[in-house]
């Protein structure tokens, strides 16, 4: 009984209080909710207590409350809380909710390290960066899951966060955790003793104006700069002063649940009905886009990518060029060496397939055939567990034991980023295509940008998540993606949301989700890079050598009082 006293009861319920007050305001400023300001106060009360109580046992079980509850406010859609829900889902996405938040212990750990070594004002300072650090480290593991990144709290308030394309997401999370820590700093200074003197007076006028003055630049700076850079994106102009191509999105409205086991050609001839009715309408599209896997699996021939006559059929007579998604087979050669991944047909235990969640390029007037396949991409960054077991070269023998009974699972994993080319009146376009998840990674995304596309494309089936926050988010976080790269974006998913995004960030056209439908826009072609696009991610670089700098600090000079 005193263990478990110990272990999951705060005496202090006032302490408990604070913990939850922070995890409530980080949730609470996490996207599509229009509070994003209380992320700049969102810390401080967890802090506050911290920094108050020191070393003593309950600290973890306080963060842990406070990144749980921000996980659940912010998350709670992931287990997908359908009545068609896959129980795998489902567990998983509970796993998730229960366990990441541990994550969060890693900053902390090192915040009370430099604390007790060096003092509290020394880890004061560190603070932003051991966190900002973390949630960069912890976005390139296989367990990574960057979703959650205190920046994105800010994809609300658009005319603060275009500073992004210098620094990626990670600068916008840097700057709201300095926010939190000079606002903790007045408070402390606040709640501290009367000044014992004159001379004690002043230092802390002086310190709480440093601090004020240090706040109304992270909180009003960026602003100047947006008024700045604003002009560049004014979508006519852009229009007027560069190429552009007009593509169409393909929403289908397909019930995930059942796409894997309904017919596969149904599925294709109605978004051939829509992408028809698009151009009934319209009359001109340089290029449609379908969702992610709009091609499932539907006979092994055109999904090992060697007869596509039912898809370049339909493109070569309508004079237009495809862009899918689609469960891609590779067929090994007979007698040749599988790798360790490879599955064995049911029907001929001597050949192996792997499986890859991959996109294609159809184009008109070509021909595809075994000897000449189509422009393929293949998605690199895997959903943990529900596309590809963590960690699974190290441990190859529990890969197995996570395979989702929905669709294909465990999916190959990709070579990376490569961009689709497009010949359109005698001009070659660069088309960086990123599948679902991988548009949560920043440097991953600004990989095709900085190999020269001139437009982004995103394919999602959101539709595990239908009538929840969820695809929100997703493309709240897309809109990053074209602030970073200054790249307009065309964006499908099966059942939304689907829309095009300006380098701006702002959503330029969208279609009414959970509706079957097409839409289609001419998106201007710009070819400039952006410091983000150029540079990566040197911030994260910068605070986690400052990171190391100030641990160094702490453990070689340890000059606690």
């Amino acid at each position: 009984m005193k263990i478990f006293r110990r272990l999951f009861f705060v005496e202090q319920k006032k302490d408990l209080f604070y913990a939850v007050i922070s995890g409530i305001l980080l949730a609470l400023s996490f996207p599509p909710l229009p509070f994003n300001f209380f992320a700049f106060v969102g810390f401080v009360p967890l802090l506050f207590v911290l920094y108050k109580k020191g070393i003593y046992q309950n600290r973890y079980f306080l963060i842990y409350i406070t990144f749980f509850i921000y996980h659940i406010g912010a998350n709670w859609w992931i287990s997908s809380w359908s009545k068609e829900t896959d129980p795998y889902l489902l567990i998983s996405g509970l796993a998730l909710d229960f366990f990441h938040p541990f994550f969060f212990f890693f900053p902390f750990w090192l915040f009370f390290t430099i604390r007790k070594r060096a003092g509290e004002n020394m880890a004061l300072f560190a603070f932003p960066f051991l966190f900002s650090s973390f949630e960069w480290l912890h976005s390139l593991t296989d367990l990574s899951y960057p979703w959650l990144t205190i920046g994105y709290t800010q994809m609300t308030n658009l005319y603060w966060i275009q500073f992004i394309d210098i620094s990626g997401i990670w600068g916008s999370s840097f700057l709201i955790l300095s926010a939190n820590l000079f606002i903790l700093k007045m408070i402390i200074i606040y709640n501290d003793s009367q000044p014992i003197n004159f001379l004690d007076l002043i230092i802390k006028s002086k310190q709480t104006a440093i601090s004020l003055l240090s706040l109304a630049l992270i909180l009003f700076l960026p602003y100047f700069y947006t008024i700045f850079i604003l002009p560049k994106f004014d979508y006519i102009k852009n229009l007027q002063n560069n190429k552009h191509i007009t593509i169409g999105l393909v929403q289908p409205n397909i019930n995930p649940w059942g796409k894997w086991s309904n017919s596969a050609i149904d599925q294709i001839q109605l978004q051939f009905k829509l992408s028809d009715s698009l151009l009934n309408s319209n009359g001109d599209v340089d290029l449609f886009l379908w969702s992610e896997t709009a091609v499932p699996y539907t006979y092994l021939e055109l999904n090992s990518l060697q007869n596509l006559s039912i898809l370049s059929n339909w493109v070569n007579q309508r004079n237009v060029n495809l862009l899918t998604g689609i469960a891609e087979f590779y067929i090994y050669p007979k007698n040749s060496e599988p790798s360790q991944w490879a599955k064995q047909f049911p029907f001929d235990s001597t050949q192996f397939y792997e499986t890859y969640n991959a996109s294609i390029l159809i184009e008109h007037n070509q021909t595809y055939s075994k000897s000449q396949k189509p422009q393929t991409y293949r998605k690199t960054r895997l959903t943990p567990f529900a596309e590809n077991f963590p960690l699974r070269t190290l441990f190859p023998f529990a890969a197995k034991w996570f395979m989702w009974g929905v669709g294909i699972s465990n999916w190959s994993i990709g070579e990376g980023a490569k961009n689709f080319k497009l010949s359109i009146d005698s001009s070659t376009i660069q088309i960086g295509n990123i599948i679902c998840i991988e548009s949560i990674y920043p440097n991953y995304v600004r990989t095709f940008t900085e190999k020269g596309a001139n437009i982004l494309s995103i394919i999602t089936n959101d539709a595990w998540y239908d009538h929840t926050v969820g695809p929100r988010q997703h493309y709240l976080i897309a809109c990053a993606r074209a602030i970073e790269n200054r790249r307009y974006i065309a964006r499908v998913g099966n059942s939304g949301i689907s829309g095009f995004i300006s380098p701006f960030g702002n959503s330029l056209e969208e279609l009414p989700q959970y509706k079957p439908g097409a839409k289609a826009m001419m998106l201007p072609l710009l070819s400039g890079k952006s410091f983000y696009v150029k540079c990566g991610d040197w911030l994260p670089y910068f605070t986690t050598f400052v990171s190391l700098l100030l641990l160094l600090y702490a453990l070689i000079f340890n000059n606690r009082k």
